[in-house]
């Protein structure tokens, strides 16, 4: 049920209706609101929702028993239990067949001929997500940064919220638990808000992200010696724009209807094309993710407190699987490992050079935003290639070094530098078209927002274009 189809315009308004009827009977509430979560998550895949519910229902249980144990040995042992389902339901069903091929591949490299052991199952949608959400409850409970949830509807409700169940943003327990304790409450502020941030979503996905890769991305990654190696790089940067507004079209729309649920999701995208160095891409990029590797992985292993080799195999080592975190490929495990190596000489290099007194000058601060903007550009060919042959043919293309723009048309120029100028603009001029449509008469409001569904309407491709975190 993608978010920009008819079924998701159906879906929500009678989610909220049963929601909101049931606001002050707590139990009622959450009840239905787990039950349309999984409605939700049975429209993509039916077959799955034992594996999710299975998983999380004993994460629950070794909360709780967290909770009561003393003895350090028992408790780790919990722990382990906890981090071995969650990882070994993901490495079984997302990485078991990449890397029985790759074993076999690299035996037949010595000469011994091996028939890969593949188990052909379909990847669960949302299972990189809601693993790492309910595993991260877990460790927390843990490590006693908050207590035990001693209700399981509760705790449920928490991890399968349908708005980012499927593609995040991954959030904590901490985060959304304590909101469901409350009985929620909403005013009409919060509701413009949510409708204007859904609306801003699927601005990005339909009118920006979808119309991109129909009309120009996807045809160029699929023939990319039909092309010159200006427009294959003119494809590069649409993909790097259509990419940004897909996700965080997502989590707006997410984001969105957790409002008109009176609950707030975090943000997941900070205008990261505005970066000055790939750590604080980083940051600013699938932030839930970084910081959930950060916390769970980066500051374990020792972070920077350790000796240099080891901080830097300790970046390493959570950049690589951040590549392979978004899939079971070689072409994600070479995206990570870019990432992974120009992270590394990055921090070598600033923590081996002298600061200058005067800080940053606005000449200096556009080169390096111009500078990693394109280092994130060129690496997205393995984020958006098939497979490592098409990777070969688009950088070939690349390097041809052969001019002309023959395929480009003008919306698809237009929609280029329009993205593009509107992602460095100000953060507070969006903040300030927010505050204008909030305080507009309802009236107004649906007209503004049934016009921005006509426009898009003009646009929409003939096929819903799945979101591409939907794959991961």
């Amino acid at each position: 049920m993608n978010f920009q189809s008819l079924d998701y315009v159906l879906f929500l308004p009678i989610a909220l209706a049963g929601y909101w009827l049931l606001r002050s009977r707590d139990v009622e509430r959450l009840g239905w609101l787990f039950g349309v979560s999984c409605l939700f998550y049975m429209a993509w895949n039916a077959a799955y929702i034992a594996l999710m519910l299975g998983t999380i229902s004993l994460d629950f249980v070794l909360g709780r028993l967290l909770a009561t144990t003393e003895e350090p040995r028992r408790r780790r042992l919990l722990l382990w239990c906890s981090v071995v389902t969650n990882l070994g339901a993901l490495g079984v069903f997302k990485y078991f067949d990449f890397f029985a091929g790759a074993i076999a591949d690299g035996l037949a490299q010595v000469g011994l001929a091996v028939a890969p052991a593949t188990l052909g199952f379909a990847l669960p949608v949302g299972i990189s997500f809601y693993t790492f959400q309910s595993l991260a409850y877990a460790i927390d409970v843990y490590r006693r940064r908050m207590p035990a949830e001693p209700n399981w509807l509760r705790y449920v409700a928490f991890v399968t919220f349908f708005p980012q169940l499927v593609a995040g943003p991954i959030v904590r327990a901490s985060e959304l638990l304590p909101q469901l304790m409350r009985r929620p409450t909403v005013t009409r502020t919060l509701v413009a808000r949510g409708l204007f941030v859904i609306a801003t979503g699927m601005v990005k996905k339909i009118g920006v992200a979808d119309y991109l890769a129909v009309n120009f991305v996807d045809r160029v990654f699929d023939d990319p010696s039909a092309y010159t190696s200006t427009e294959v790089m003119l494809a590069l940067y649409g993909y790097t724009l259509q990419i940004y507004c897909d996700f965080s079209g997502y989590t707006d729309v997410a984001r969105g209807s957790g409002m008109l649920f009176g609950l707030t999701l975090p943000e997941n995208f900070d205008r990261p094309y505005q970066a000055t160095n790939p750590a604080e891409f980083w940051r600013r990029w699938h932030m839930t993710l970084s910081s959930w590797l950060r916390d769970y992985l980066y500051f374990p292993l020792g972070g920077s407190k350790v000796s240099p080799a080891r901080a830097y195999f300790n970046l390493w080592i959570t950049l690589f699987l951040i590549g392979l975190w978004h899939g079971a490929a070689w072409t994600f495990v070479i995206y990570g490992m870019l990432h992974a190596t120009v992270m590394i000489g990055h921090r070598f290099v600033s923590r081996n050079t002298p600061r200058k007194p005067d800080g940053d000058t606005l000449r200096s601060r556009v080169i390096k935003v111009v500078a990693t903007l394109h280092f994130v550009v060129l690496s997205r060919v393995f984020f958006r290639a098939t497979d490592l042959g098409n990777a070969r043919d688009v950088l070939e293309r690349l390097a041809a070094g052969d001019v002309g723009y023959g395929h480009m048309v003008t919306s698809v120029w237009c929609l280029l530098v329009i993205g593009y100028v509107a992602h460095y603009l100000p953060r507070d001029w969006y903040s300030r078209a927010q505050e204008t449509f909030v305080k507009l008469p309802a009236p107004a409001q649906g007209l503004a927002l049934a016009g921005v569904g006509g426009a898009l309407l003009q646009v929409v491709s003939a096929d819903v274009v799945p979101y591409i975190y939907l794959q991961f």
